[in-house]
């Protein structure tokens, strides 16, 4: 029965199993992304009778600030605010902002948008769902003074329930005892044009939920550790943590990295504090200013060096194997943050997942009873492989002596070659096999470049060849008493980007003694 061994496919069905790995892991690793300095995210309306948008003129905390206006024909201009992640509205003790009232006498109003039956979003037919929004108020109302800055506290605002007059009208500590349970999703802030005025306009800054803080800085909605998803092993990644003073005053912040042990540090922009590599002291940061620390590290690339000579006689039971292999599987390399900011602190990891490294795989071995002697010359680098081998057995009875009684054994000789070069997705495999005697030997060297395979072997048995490479494949069985020498070489030409095949790459013809062939194929030469 002629078996066909077609490495190739395994080859292709192990890296199909990779890449589903590789794509599990890519998921898992967006959905959890890195936290960044505020779970809140911002957007400022603008329509064609009214703008949002940041300005540099008259910020309250930092350089920045949000302006927003509205022209004659307008009536309102919004600040919508998302959370990252939905808050109980129980757990909101801080709903606050700071006003600058600029031209008219505009109205503002607060809104909750939540969720009441976990679904995730603001359903407005959902009965279980909820919005409740502040009683508009001018700046007039609420005594603030024009052209400077005025804190606006949600808790000082009276609330009602948006679509439900029957629904009593109360402060936010009363709404959070009636809706306990809902789940804040985004809040909306609303200036309402003044009728009386062409232009209403106001800056606003520094909006406070919770201990979530926005000031609409450049930097401020950046992740507190960026990194990539992936890299290469033995590859350099640059992660960049960003810090920044929420605080009324100025602080000194600490940020210290912790490092995978799997990587080396190389660089940064700065430098880390003096006899260290992974603490930085940023001293007097001004309230509201932001800045990033650029770290380059490099993945510790799994290497391998040896040279091995050896020679082994005997006669009685043998049995060896051995393997060498440059190939490395998938791993994940974890680096994290902390960050000490006044009286605050944020903390950050970020999983990186080092690719796989595709190499070769060589594996041999031989078993039987009677006289055996091998000699081997191995070299193994961290991208080849190279082995020079003879083995010499012949098949006689012997005894294996056990503590009660003695074993006779005379078993026929096998010896087997395996190699595998998944990086130019080819291998082949002689095996020798139920062998009164075998005289083998085989040089063979596998890389990216250059892989071969020489063989020259007197056997007295079963011999099965099988190889396969992009665009052909062979699969020989002899029996009898043979001899046969075979050479294959593969050469990868790097500007054609093509694998090729020497010309006298296989030798087909043995002298066949009292043996017969089975099946012979030589295809795809």
């Amino acid at each position: 029965m002629c078996k066909s061994y077609k490495p190739g496919k395994l080859l292709r069905s192990a890296r199909y199993l990779s890449c589903i790995m590789a794509i599990l892991i890519l998921m898992l690793l967006c959905y959890f992304p890195a936290a960044g300095l505020t779970d809140l995210d911002w957007r400022l309306g603008s329509s064609k009778y009214s703008q949002g948008s940041v300005s540099d003129e008259a910020a309250f905390h930092g350089s920045n600030c949000a302006d927003l206006s509205v022209d004659n024909k307008g009536t309102t201009v919004r600040a919508r605010i998302y959370l990252d992640e939905p808050m109980a509205i129980e757990d909101i003790d801080r709903m606050s902002m700071w006003v600058n009232p600029g031209a008219g006498n505009g109205k503002v109003q607060i809104e909750f948008y939540m969720d009441g039956d976990e679904s995730g979003a603001y359903e407005s037919k959902d009965p279980q769902d909820a919005r409740i929004r502040s009683i508009s108020r001018s700046w007039s109302d609420l005594g603030f003074s024009h052209g400077q800055w005025n804190e606006l506290d949600g808790f000082d605002l009276e609330f009602e329930k948006y679509g439900n007059k029957n629904f009593p009208h109360g402060g936010l500590e009363d709404f959070k005892e009636w809706l306990k349970g809902h789940e804040v999703l985004h809040i909306y802030i609303t200036l309402y044009k003044d009728s009386k005025a062409p232009v209403t306009s106001a800056f606003i800054d520094y909006i406070r939920i919770g201990d979530e803080i926005i000031s609409f800085e450049p930097l401020e909605e950046e992740d507190v550790k960026y990194g990539p998803k992936s890299a290469a092993a033995g590859g350099k990644i640059t992660y960049t943590i960003t810090y920044g003073n929420n605080d009324f005053q100025p602080v000194d912040i600490v940020v210290r990295e912790n490092y995978d042990p799997k990587t080396v540090f190389i660089e940064s922009q700065p430098a880390p504090d003096p006899g260290s590599n992974n603490r930085w002291t940023i001293p007097a940061v001004a309230p509201g200013k932001h800045g990033q620390i650029k770290i380059v590290m490099k993945t510790v690339k799994p290497a391998a060096k040896a040279d091995i000579e050896g020679t082994v006689s005997g006669i009685g039971l043998s049995s060896t194997r051995g393997m060498l292999s440059t190939e490395f599987e998938r791993y994940i390399i974890t680096n994290s943050v902390q960050i000490l900011a006044g009286n605050r602190s944020y903390s950050a990891s970020l999983d990186t997942a080092i690719k796989p490294i595709v190499g070769s795989t060589l594996a041999y071995g031989e078993h039987g009873s009677g006289t055996y002697r091998a000699e081997e010359e191995l070299d193994y680098r961290s991208s080849s492989i190279s082995a020079d081998r003879s083995v010499s057995a012949s098949q006689s009875p012997c005894t294996l002596n056990l503590s009660h009684r003695s074993i006779a054994l005379d078993e026929s000789w096998s010896a087997d070659v395996r190699a595998e070069n998944d990086y130019r997705d080819l291998g082949w495999m002689d095996r020798y096999h139920e062998a009164s005697w075998i005289n083998l030997s085989y040089k063979t060297k596998l890389g990216k470049s250059l892989s071969y395979l020489e063989t020259s072997a007197q056997v007295n048995g079963t011999a099965d060849r099988m190889a396969a490479w992009q665009g052909g494949f062979i699969d020989q069985r002899l029996i009898g008493n043979f001899s046969m020498d075979g050479k294959a070489e593969w050469r990868f030409a790097s500007k054609r980007k093509s694998l090729t095949m020497d010309e006298n790459a296989l030798d087909c013809g043995m002298e066949i003694g009292e043996g017969r062939l089975n099946s012979g194929k030589c295809q795809g030469f």
